[in-house]
Order: structure tokens, then sequence, then C-alpha cells
């Protein structure tokens, strides 16, 4: 999951910093990088709704996407309750998931100015 999710951000001209394998180095690499958005597995280990109420903070950087996982409006809706901004749910769709880092980008960048 991790090498085609690099695969479809960096073909669509998007930078990855960081690939982490839990929870824990997922909240590390947020703290040192900063990014404006983070890709999140929903299985990620060590949770991945935890991970995504580890990092939402409003008004606040990084905004979360969430891929994988099942496409229930119940586990959307508990990923965006968590606070994610956006669900990329079922098999990766490399189009999708670049438009949805593209749509968190520009919102970002609107809210900075």
């Amino acid at each position: 999951m991790r090498q085609s999710t690099r695969d479809a951000l960096t073909s669509a001209g998007f930078t990855v910093a960081a690939e982490c394998t839990d929870l824990a180095e997922t909240l590390a690499a947020v703290a040192r990088w900063r990014p404006d958005v983070c890709v999140l597995d929903r299985e990620l280990p060590g949770g991945g709704l935890a991970a995504i109420a580890a990092l939402v903070v409003p008004g606040r950087q990084p905004k979360v996407i969430v891929v994988g996982g099942g496409d229930s409006p119940a586990e959307v809706r508990a990923a965006r309750l968590a606070g994610a901004t956006d669900c990329v749910p079922g098999t990766l769709d490399p189009e999708r998931l670049a438009a949805s880092v593209a749509a968190a980008t520009r919102h970002t960048r609107r809210s900075k100015t």
C-alpha cells in the first residue's frame, strides 16, 4: 500500500516527505516534516482513527486523508468524525487520491492567506 500511494502521489507531482509503518512513526514524522497533507492507511498499526485524532487540530495542518479500509457509511463517518478531510476507501485509486490531496492542498493554501 505504501509503494502504491507513493507512486500515485509522486506521479501527480507531490512530494512524499515520509513513509511510516505505525502510529508512533507517523506522529514523529509529522512533527519533524510538518506536512500540509498526511495520507493515512485506515489500517495503520497503532490505530488509523487514533492517528487522525492525534494529528488533527482545528485550523492547523496537516489535513488528513484516509485510504483503504471499508467503504461502508459507518467507516467513512468514523474517519470524518475523527477529523479526516477526506476518505478514499477500498482499493487505492491513484487518480482519486491525487485529486483528494490536491483539493486538501488548495484548501490549506487558501486558509494561510
